[in-house]
């Protein structure tokens, strides 16, 4: 599992944990039942708090993409691919309110692809 959070980034360093691990569940990366590394080891490994890893962990938790188990740590969820389809279901949702409000807004295809490549990377 790999993880980088940058102190100067103005979104929450739980959110840059959560998002990557995220990323990697929902890539494949991490897979079914695979332990994700402690609360306090990561704790540790990133110089943050662990209240800060256990958000992170407890989001990932409600969102249903891992598991805790009492004394044994925290794992991948074995339906990951489950949240991908319904992120991905969300997502086409999404973009079709953004689709219809840009064609409202009078915006061009090329100005609204512009503004979802800001959000993206922002």
């Amino acid at each position: 599992m790999r993880i980088q959070i940058s102190m100067q980034s103005e979104i929450p360093t739980y959110e840059q944990i959560k998002r990557q691990i995220k990323a990697q569940i929902l890539s494949g990366e991490l897979s079914a039942d695979e332990p994700l590394t402690s609360i306090r080891q990561l704790a540790r490994d990133l110089q943050v708090s662990i209240i800060t890893t256990t958000r992170a962990y407890g989001d990932l938790e409600a969102e249903g993409l891992i598991y805790m188990v009492q004394g044994r740590g925290c794992f991948v969820k074995g339906d990951a691919e489950i949240v991908r389809r319904q992120y991905l279901h969300a997502v086409d949702e999404a973009l079709q309110i953004a689709a219809d409000k840009g064609r409202a807004a009078g915006l061009t295809l090329g100005e609204l692809q512009n503004k979802l490549e800001e959000k993206f990377h922002g």
